[in-house]
């Protein structure tokens, strides 16, 4: 559940659309360059091998050159992609024990060397997913698969070791954070080392562009790739721009010198709503804004402090203040439109209720008015990205918060190439409390993140949470693919996770579009890597 980065598709959108300002001959603005997009963002990315990186950046950029088995729409709804149709049990893609799946996949597919794809590739690239001697990022599903049968070129056949009704939202499907595109399985075979091989730098896939060239610390440059199975994209080019602020973005937008701007800074969002030529919008996004806890920290594992720490954050001015009106309160541990999901109240401040229960359980204030049991002060640090003003702004209104109810905050401000790198502060356990964007399963099985077993490295539970109960009830969600068996146990297992404050939602986002009002078709959907139709693109 991170970044980084379930679905908000129930949400309004809160913005229009900017003035326009003249536009030349031909119905484009002056500045436009014809069929060519130019955007940017904060950071590069640090590799193109999107299995091992963990930068939302990095999956974006890559979604543009790979495809994958089925993907969703702007609409939230999974269609085909590589494979002609989702595998379900009305089509008998899925058997009824559940542990057997069938793709069907595309014919005439070509590689963008020229080679054919085939059901070689999808097994290929399963390998590479498991294989232990990869530094693969989320293995969840692919874990579980015991073989894939391939009786034809364009028929692949998965195997499970058991029921695991997840598995089509996460076998290569880019719904989630960690999706995973299929991989050229002849480039695989040729290359020594996963880990240091041609494709952290020059990709070769079957999406609607190709890799042309990198410019570290400056962009990368895409072109159209002609024999794109779905048709040849409209755009001819994409220029990555890297621009490291986002006060220099916004002149870039102001000047016409970008197109489009992939994670927009926020507290901009008025300026950004004044500029001609410009459109401004949000769309549903399955991610939370959250702050992280280290519940294996001193005064962290206590469920109360924890409560305490929940109770005092003022989400009111976050979400008016910070998010600018651009978000909604979190109601759920999942996505709305999971199975399970309940609209719980949302979180509220009450210091009152949050000093009265810290010292119901003996945490007591100090000379300093910091509390402290036992010799163990409740003395913390955040971690935010460095340069991202509104989780910094997120850390001081919350500094500000817990120091009401004798609790000690200190921010530290780190890169984002080390906040998320696997010896990174989140990775090795070495913060207290953290402030990102997380995405949200597509499917509200969350055992990865919270499972007692599931510490870091064999899952993702970056939390140190452990709750048998919790555990007991995510089991029991897999027993069935009948969504009607399976919400109750989601409901519960959610209510367990929100109620001892295993970590503290502050909002679930939107997606901010800040781009040049002759861009056409561009559709985002939901998910995590939100770029589904990019060969319809235009500008």
């Amino acid at each position: 559940m991170r970044r980084i980065s379930a679905v908000c598709l129930l949400f309004l959108a809160l913005a229009g659309c900017a003035r326009v300002g003249g536009t030349a001959s031909g119905g484009r603005h002056p500045w436009t360059v014809p069929h060519v997009l130019r955007f940017s963002d904060l950071a590069e990315p640090d590799h193109l091998n999107p299995y091992l990186s963990q930068m939302d950046i990095s999956y974006t950029l890559t979604s543009l050159m790979y495809s994958y088995l089925i993907v969703a729409n702007d609409k939230g709804t999974l269609i085909g992609d590589l494979a002609t149709e989702v595998p379900t049990l009305a089509n008998g893609g899925i058997s009824r024990d559940g542990r057997t799946y069938v793709y069907h996949l595309r014919r005439g597919v070509k590689w963008q060397d020229g080679r054919s794809f085939t059901a070689r590739d999808v097994v290929a690239s399963w390998k590479a997913v498991v294989d232990p001697h990869n530094l693969t990022i989320y293995r969840q599903g692919y874990d579980r698969i015991t073989r894939i049968d391939t009786p034809n070129d364009f028929t692949v056949v998965v195997h499970l070791r058991d029921r695991y009704p997840p598995f089509v939202t996460q076998f290569f499907a880019p719904l989630q954070e960690g999706g995973k595109p299929i991989l050229p399985a002849h480039i695989l075979d040729r290359e020594a080392d996963f880990n240091h091989s041609s494709l952290e730098t020059h990709p070769i896939g079957t999406g609607p562009f190709k890799f042309a060239s990198w410019k570290h610390g400056e962009g990368i440059t895409l072109v159209r790739y002609d024999g794109y199975f779905r048709g040849r994209p409209k755009l001819k080019r994409i220029e990555f721009r890297v621009i490291p602020d986002g006060q220099t973005e916004l002149t870039q937008m102001q000047t016409h010198h970008i197109d489009l701007i992939f994670a927009p800074v926020q507290s901009m969002y008025p300026q950004y709503k004044a500029l001609d030529g410009v459109t401004v919008r949000t769309v549903p996004w399955n991610q939370q804004a959250l702050i992280v806890v280290n519940g294996g920290k001193p005064g962290l594992s206590d469920v109360n402090v924890r409560r305490a720490i929940d109770m005092a954050i003022d989400r009111k001015t976050i979400l008016r203040n910070l998010f600018h009106g651009l978000y909604e309160p979190a109601h759920d541990t999942v996505a709305p439109t999971a199975v399970g999901y309940v609209r719980r109240p949302a979180k509220t401040q009450d210091l009152a209720a949050a000093n009265a229960l810290l010292h119901a359980h003996g945490w007591m204030r100090g000379a300093s008015g910091v509390r402290s049991k036992n010799g163990v002060p409740l003395a913390f640090t955040y971690d935010f990205i460095s340069g991202s003003e509104l989780w910094q702004n997120v850390g001081v209104l919350l500094q500000q918060n817990l120091r009401k109810i004798g609790v000690e905050l200190s921010l530290k401000a780190i890169p984002y190439n080390q906040f998320f790198d696997f010896n990174g502060p989140i990775d090795r356990y070495q913060y207290d409390l953290a402030g990102y964007g997380s995405a949200l399963n597509w499917d509200p099985d969350t055992h990865v993140y919270y499972g007692c077993d599931q510490w870091y490295p064999k899952g993702q539970n970056y939390y140190r949470f452990c709750n048998a109960e919790y555990d007991r009830l995510e089991a029991l969600g897999l027993t069935s693919d009948d969504p009607k068996v399976r919400a109750p146990y989601y409901r519960r297992a959610d209510a367990i996770l929100w109620n001892t404050s295993a970590y503290f939602p502050l909002a679930n986002s939107r997606r901010l579009i800040v781009a040049n009002s002759d861009l056409k078709h561009y559709k985002p959907n939901p998910t995590s890597t939100p770029w589904w139709n990019a060969w319809q693109w235009d500008i």
